[in-house]
């Protein structure tokens, strides 16, 4: 009778590994190289991950069990050393598609949650690959394995993983596999810029291209006068700049208006560095809306220019539009601070993730 109990036993433990399978998202990146890479929640500071991955990625998941996830290196041509990372995983399905991913976290994640593991990571030290594709050997991937399976019904997956990182057990170039859907709108420089900020062509403010996408957040920045007021000014470009000067403000003979209209205005403040290595680089401000989620929306152009009021200065107008195609990714990375509220919302990347399911 012992001896066939462990003949069921063995047999039933076989049929369990047989039964698993395996799914990549995206697929294609099954055996090849992803382009852009980047960290792992914990792996060497707190950080919180949020991945959205649309139902077009998972239809060979639906009803199926979600036991482990894994993460795959990057193929540089560099050693990995190893570390521990403290992971708290949560599944969920969002309400969101993952073009309209929230730089809010809570805004992401589903009311059925499932928290799915709780406790240490091993990230193994990753020998310089000897060229060709990355696998998913143990070598090669971060893996997770679950303690409490998720059941995929169909929709966006949400994977949320804060990541803590362990003293002394840092793995601080640990690199991790992302797809990148290399699309943004263009961006002119008009000038216009004054003030002690933005080095020799008085450039302090900043627009992230990427970000130019129908259905994701744009995000404007500018460095300005620590602690001060100031304004945002969105509208139409002008074809040629007028001195501020000319509207009874005091200001040089460089601050000049690019803005042929002003649409909208938005008041900010720049913040106070806490490190004294950037007080020479101004206090920053940063503006972010969300652009609909519309085919309308494709090429739409605006200008940006900023007025720092602690030194009524202005700074170099930026002309752009938005890209002229929805990102097709299908995939989302929001990623912060691991206890903050929110992080940079980013519907044009994700983790390279393989799946292990029943």
């Amino acid at each position: 009778m012992i001896k066939l109990a462990l003949l069921l036993s063995l047999c039933s433990a076989i049929n369990l590994v047989s039964a698993q399978q395996y799914s990549v998202v995206p697929a294609n990146r099954t055996s090849t190289n992803a382009p852009a890479y980047g960290w792992i929640a914990g792996a060497s500071r707190d950080v919180r991950q949020q991945t959205l991955i649309g139902a077009s990625h998972l239809t060979a998941l639906i009803g199926k069990s979600i036991s482990a996830i894994e993460l795959r290196r990057h193929s540089a041509n560099e050693q990995y050393l190893g570390g521990t990372a403290d992971l708290t995983v949560t599944l969920s399905i969002s309400p969101l598609l993952p073009i309209e991913c929230s730089p809010i976290y809570t805004n992401n994640t589903g009311p059925q949650g499932s928290a799915a593991f709780s406790g240490l990571v091993l990230l193994p030290t990753s020998p310089a690959p000897s060229g060709g594709p990355i696998g998913w050997s143990s070598t090669e991937t971060v893996k997770i394995q679950l303690a409490n399976s998720f059941t995929y019904t169909g929709g966006t997956l949400c994977i949320d993983i804060i990541g803590r990182a362990v003293t002394g057990q840092n793995a601080n170039w640990w690199m991790a596999n992302l797809e990148l859907e290399d699309i943004g709108g263009t961006l002119t420089d008009l000038g216009g810029g004054c003030g002690i900020y933005g080095g020799i062509n008085k450039q302090w403010s900043s627009v992230s291209r990427r970000s130019l996408l129908a259905g994701s957040h744009a995000r404007f920045y500018a460095n300005g006068t620590p602690g001060a007021p100031g304004l945002a000014v969105f509208g139409n470009a002008a074809l040629f700049g007028i001195p501020l000067s000319v509207t009874g403000i005091p200001s040089g003979p460089s601050c000049n208006i690019w803005l042929a209209s002003l649409d909208v205005l938005v008041p900010i403040t720049f913040s106070v560095p806490t490190d004294p290595i950037d007080i020479p680089y101004g206090g920053e401000a940063e503006v972010m809306f969300q652009v609909p989620n519309s085919p309308t929306m494709l090429g739409v152009t605006m200008t940006t220019q900023w007025i720092d009021w602690g030194q009524l200065a202005t700074s170099n107008a930026i002309e752009w539009s938005i890209a002229s195609s929805m990102p097709t990714i299908d995939m989302a990375l929001i990623e912060g601070d691991a206890d903050e509220a929110s992080g940079l919302a980013a519907p044009y990347m994700g983790h390279v993730m393989r799946f292990t399911y029943l």
